[in-house]
């Protein structure tokens, strides 16, 4: 898994700037698991759980850092089935296949709220809750949840697909005071400030799932993403032994092994793989440079190191990048301009340390 980022340094006049409302999208292998647990697991009992005693498949996370703007509304652009039926063995009929059914809904966490949404409102769809003030980060999770308790599934049971498609989704709001329905509407953007395209609530790409989905101890999962880059920083702040920021680093770990604790190891690289990190004068021309490095969880950093990450267990958690090392006088003599470099992080998951 790869994230890259740019850093821009601005010689003539350092500002920082705005990033908006961004967001990234994260996958999950798709398994049956008891409401009760994602609720206690992954939102740690906060607010209500809306589908207690049902079971539930967990199909992806989507992370939104409004970028200090305040928003109003969130749209879900769907053509998702409104239902969707899976057969296998139940306890009520052990000896044979038995029809169960599965609805799609939004869970969003804002703060220490949990808002739920049926979606099962034609293409456009609110994102609960609608005309409420919301600023910081929200995670939106989509799910398939189960019409039966989850007391009559058998456990180490796979259950087959028989009907629905998830299709694709696509994720706008709303910052004016109008309500949902009138609100006017502006598309989610990446780090890189273009609108998402509609993404795949399935990680294969698939509007069905081709196998059976199995209820059991599902795989352990991370995921990894970029937040709040800071394309420009000033350069004053990261020479010697101070340290500027840049960007805050965000890993989520899923189905890990609570009984021991859990890590990832992050690698920087940077594109050209040499064994320094250095910024470059956007004339291709301009011979001059900045060497850096970077700092983060307690270690400065060329390129090429790798970082273990540990003491890990399920949920979200950050920690911030940042440059340091840059020498006084590799920059007193600089020709102005914007100096960049582009850095590679690869993830590689420890299931327990």
């Amino acid at each position: 898994m790869k994230k890259s980022m740019l850093l821009t340094l601005l010689l003539i006049l350092p500002s920082l700037l705005a990033a908006g409302v961004t967001a990234t999208y994260t996958t999950y292998p798709l398994h049956l698991q008891s409401y009760n647990s994602i609720y206690l697991d992954k939102y740690e009992g906060i607010g209500t759980n809306h589908y207690q005693d049902l079971m539930a498949m967990h199909m992806g996370r989507y992370t939104i850092n409004t970028g200090g703007e305040t928003i109003n509304n969130l749209a879900l652009l769907s053509n998702i089935s409104n239902e969707f039926l899976f057969s296998g063995r139940t306890w009520w009929n052990p000896q044979s296949s038995t029809e169960l059914g599965f609805h799609a809904v939004a869970i969003l966490k804002f703060e220490s709220q949990l808002y739920n949404s049926n979606l099962n409102q034609g293409y456009k769809n609110p994102i609960n809750p609608t005309d409420t003030s919301m600023t910081g980060d929200i995670t939106i999770d989509f799910y398939l949840i189960s019409y039966n308790p989850a007391s009559v599934f058998i456990e180490n049971e796979e259950y087959t697909h028989t009907s629905g498609t998830v299709g694709t989704f696509s994720v706008s709001f709303s910052t004016g005071d109008e309500d949902f329905w009138n609100a006017e509407w502006e598309p989610v953007v990446d780090e890189s400030n273009q609108p998402i395209p509609a993404q795949h609530y399935l990680g294969s790409g698939e509007e069905t799932p081709d196998e059976g989905v199995p209820y059991g101890d599902p795989e352990f999962h991370s995921s990894f993403v970029i937040l709040n880059n800071e394309e420009e920083f000033d350069i004053s702040k990261a020479i010697g032994k101070k340290k500027a920021y840049i960007a805050t680093a965000q890993v989520t770990i899923s189905n890990a092994d609570t009984t021991k604790p859990c890590g990832v190891r992050l690698t920087f690289t940077n594109q050209t793989n040499t064994d320094t990190f250095m910024m470059r004068h956007e004339n291709a021309s301009v011979s001059q440079t900045i060497a850096y490095k970077l700092f983060f969880n307690g270690s400065t950093i060329d390129s090429g190191d790798s970082v273990d990450w540990d003491g890990l267990s399920n949920g979200v958690f950050t920690e911030p990048i940042k440059v340091t090392q840059i020498k006084k006088s590799d920059v007193d003599n600089l020709l102005e301009g914007t100096y960049r470099d582009t850095i590679t992080v690869t993830l590689t998951p420890k299931d327990s340390v």
